[in-house]
């Protein structure tokens, strides 16, 4: 017979369940048309950014309290650059497809957009937090002991190192799509029609 899970495991999983339902919600809504929000397309991109770098910061302590120095900090160079990889890719081609407009009889703009990007970040989130659960055998939010990491062959530590640069990227383009969201509305209002649904 097994424990039940402790309070902080499950709190981990609803949270993680939670985080992903939120993100596909508001990636449905941006789907159909969404308010234009300065505070949201701010705070959003900064709650992505913290999150993953609480993840980056146990590469990092990886590096200082095992033998993986040399793996992790090349790893973490790797996530930091593909976040900002991302960010830029993302900002480019939102600029390009975002649709900016003003519902009739609305006095607030709206934008449209593809959910791709943050259908691709949860999808991710998802599977590091499983992945982890499975192969450290460790709750989500729980920080790795050095003897789970170090105790890993190295094919399961190059699918970490992977899926987290992969999670890098989609960060990125979280980023980047809300970076070029705000640089959009900011621009002079072109009179449109709202679009098709």
């Amino acid at each position: 017979m097994t424990a039940a899970p402790s309070q902080a495991v499950t709190f981990g999983y609803l949270f993680v369940a939670l985080f992903a339902l939120l993100v596909l919600r508001r990636a449905y809504r941006m789907m159909h048309g969404t308010p234009y929000r300065t505070g949201l397309l701010v705070v959003l991109p900064v709650f992505y950014l913290l999150i993953y770098a609480a993840e980056l910061s146990v590469l990092a302590a990886v590096g200082v309290t095992t033998t993986l120095a040399t793996e992790a900090y090349l790893s973490l160079a790797v996530d930091i650059a593909l976040v900002v990889a991302g960010t830029f890719v993302a900002y480019r081609y939102v600029r390009k497809n975002v649709v900016l407009y003003r519902p009739e009889g609305s006095s607030q703009r709206y934008y449209r957009l593809s959910p791709l990007l943050p259908v691709v970040y949860v999808v991710l989130f998802v599977v590091r937090t499983v992945i982890a659960a499975v192969l450290l055998g460790e709750s989500p939010f729980e920080f790795p002991t050095t003897a789970s990491i170090e105790s890993l062959p190295p094919v399961l530590l190059l699918t970490l190192a992977a899926v987290d640069a992969l999670w890098g990227l989609s960060t990125g383009f979280l980023i980047g799509r809300s970076v070029g969201v705000y640089r959009a509305g900011q621009a002079p209002e072109v009179a449109t029609a709202a679009p098709l649904s």
